[in-house]
């Protein structure tokens, strides 16, 4: 029986987050479930799914059966657990009556406080207020009111909240990275910030309160964080791989990405491989129906 906790750290990706369940199924499959969970964007709401008890099966069986049109429902709706759409229903089904505090798998979700311009770690609460919190993507969401912050999507700050896996306890943390934050090129943030602090009076409860916050995030140098144990980067085209027809493609990226890391991540949680450097696996995308992956 092992002892050392496993840490899941899911990052930002848009509907390329289905890498995430195909990571977490590849896990399950080799009966290694994750002691605690941080997620931000699409990896909060995924990976909120999994720490609540539901199975990366489950998921997955919905991504390969949910029509195209539910997803831009969602979209349009802004992304809304409670929101009047197929998929906004079955999120809610999952998620409906959890608080984080309670739930059998410490978890934590990671938003943007656009005052503060900082990330912040929601760990109490209903669940479905820490995630739609956590993907509130500017511009499409409006900023979420929660706990005394005003917030908005938590993708600005890292690939993968690697951080806040470690301090809900973990000790290896697999972190999965589908994206980088965004950063300006420095000889345009000057400019950027001053058009966009015309719109500073706007209210925060607007959806154009997310624009300045966003320039000025993505006009800021990123701070040093801590790195993960293993790195899992699912080989997914940048364009092409966030659209709603290209999620299962995306899901099974990151079964490939697993599949290559499942060795050293059992070598690890049997304390078998100290880790002296990150490793990290970003194998090419193949069908999870090809030979190899079988």
């Amino acid at each position: 029986m092992r002892t050392l906790k496993l840490g899941l750290a899911l990052g930002a990706g848009g509907t390329k987050g289905a890498a995430h369940v195909g990571a977490m199924r590849v896990l399950a499959d080799a009966g290694i479930a994750p002691d605690v969970i941080a997620g931000t964007s699409i990896g909060s709401l995924y990976g909120g799914i999994v720490a609540v008890g539901r199975s990366p099966h489950e998921i997955e069986d919905g991504i390969r059966t949910t029509p195209h049109r539910d997803v831009y429902a969602f979209f349009r709706q802004r992304l809304k657990v409670r929101a009047n759409n197929r998929l906004a229903r079955m999120f809610y089904e999952a998620l409906a009556g959890f608080h984080i505090e309670d739930l059998p798998i410490p978890y934590a979700a990671v938003a943007s406080d656009i005052v503060a311009r900082e990330p912040i770690a929601l760990t109490s609460g209903p669940i479905i207020d820490a995630i739609e919190a956590s993907i509130a993507i500017p511009v499409i969401a409006r900023p979420v009111a929660h706990q005394g912050r005003i917030l908005l999507d938590g993708g600005f700050w890292d690939a993968a909240p690697v951080n806040e896996a470690y301090a809900l306890g973990a000790d290896i943390v697999v972190a999965i990275e589908i994206g980088q934050p965004l950063q300006l090129p420095e000889r345009l943030r000057t400019s950027a910030v001053r058009a966009a602090s015309l719109l500073d009076r706007v209210s925060l409860r607007r959806t154009l309160a997310g624009v300045p916050f966003t320039v000025r995030a993505v006009s800021s140098e990123l701070q040093a964080r801590r790195s993960a144990d293993i790195v899992l980067r699912p080989q997914i085209a940048h364009l092409l791989g966030n659209s709603p027809s290209r999620q299962v493609d995306c899901l099974e990226a990151g079964v490939a990405a697993a599949v290559a890391a499942l060795p050293a991540i059992k070598a690890l949680l049997a304390g078998e491989s100290p880790v002296t450097v990150a490793e990290e696996y970003a194998p090419q995308g193949r069908m999870i129906t090809d030979p190899g992956l079988a």
